[in-house]
């Protein structure tokens, strides 16, 4: 069904109901309208006009003297509108600036971008790293733990360092391991990981034949620090949810829970954010549009970024539906910028 577009005034009375909610919680009567209103509409016109946003589906009654909320469709039309207008808050700039300053490698990164978002918002904070089965590799490096045991430090193009503790048959002299590392990071640097093991089954063949000890190192490490799931094939990265809880009202707790165990399932938060993936800019979904904690009173802010060398990876908070998503959306949008420039700064972003 064809909806008519909202006039300018009803867009900006949904707007007042829809901010007026967020607050409160509470069903809003036109009289609280009239009290915020730009509109200078008396408190009896507000009435018919919030009458005729409910006729359209923007606004539910829940009981017949009650005010009214909005529905997800008018969720949807305000937020459109808000993204349109939303702006980073000056204070939140330069507490962002502050917190996200310190460089690393991307790991470490998220981590911290995933704290900051819940420091910041008192929402569930969370970033999801790019999959390093995809991630075209930058270097390889090998280092003696012990005569049983070699370190392999796995560093991707887009800055992800994954390290493993590798089991080996023999002890590994430091020259021969720094010859390895060399070889690897020569032979292999702009392949991805898939692409790696594709070239160490070729050169099994050529090491049997030749019997070479640079070549059987190769192949016995680069195998061992490439095998199995890929490095870190989509790592999540989870804060807040302890103040989540402190937050909620009696009659949201039983939500919170079971947003909180839909958490501990890691694949299944994995296949929902990593569908946004592609998302450009902020993206808001709200509980009826995706399946978390079984319930729609759920919002998720979330935004894809990303690196110069093409990984893409996700950051956002998920929360109950009343967030201030004036306030969060354009953060969500600031952590984005910033973990997709170079050397993790916000480019060209005040």
């Amino acid at each position: 069904v064809m909806r008519e577009p909202l006039s300018e005034r009803e867009l900006e009375i949904l707007s007042d109901v829809v901010e007026l909610y967020l607050a409160s919680g509470e069903p809003v009567a036109s009289a609280a309208v009239a009290g915020v209103s730009r509109t200078g509409l008396s408190s009896a016109s507000l009435r018919t006009a919030m009458a005729e946003l409910e006729a359209s589906g923007m606004l539910v009654q829940p009981h017949t003297s009650s005010g009214r909320i909005p529905s997800d469709l008018g969720f949807r039309r305000y937020l459109d509108a808000l993204m349109q207008r939303a702006s980073l808050d000056p204070r939140d700039a330069r507490k962002l600036r502050s917190m996200l300053a310190t460089p690393g490698p991307l790991e470490e990164s998220l981590a911290r971008v995933s704290r900051v978002l819940a420091d910041l918002t008192t929402e569930i904070g969370m970033a999801v790293a790019p999959p390093s089965a995809n991630a075209t590799l930058q270097s390889v490096h090998f280092v003696p733990v012990s005569s049983e045991r070699v370190l392999a430090v796995v560093v991707t193009a887009g800055g992800l360092v994954e390290s493993r503790l590798l089991g080996v048959e023999r002890e590994y002299a430091p020259a021969l391991l720094e010859r390895v590392s060399n070889y690897c990071t020569q032979a292999f640097a702009g392949l991805t990981i898939l692409e790696i093991r594709g070239r160490l089954l070729a050169l099994m063949d050529k090491e049997r034949a030749q019997a070479d000890e640079l070549l059987s190192g190769v192949v016995t490490l680069a195998n061992r620090a490439m095998d199995g799931p890929a490095p870190s094939g989509h790592e999540v990265f989870v804060q807040g949810g302890d103040r989540l809880l402190e937050r909620a009202a009696p009659g949201q707790l039983e939500v919170v829970r079971r947003l909180l165990a839909a958490f501990a399932d890691k694949a299944a938060l994995l296949s929902l954010l990593t569908n946004y993936l592609a998302a450009s800019g902020p993206r808001v979904v709200l509980g009826s549009e995706f399946s978390l904690a079984g319930s729609d009173d759920v919002g998720l802010i979330v935004t894809s970024f990303q690196r110069s060398s093409g990984e893409r990876g996700v950051v956002g908070v998920i929360g109950l539906k009343r967030m201030d998503y004036p306030r969060i959306i354009p953060i969500v949008d600031y952590v984005g910028h910033y973990l997709a420039s170079p050397g993790g700064k916000p480019g060209g972003l005040e």
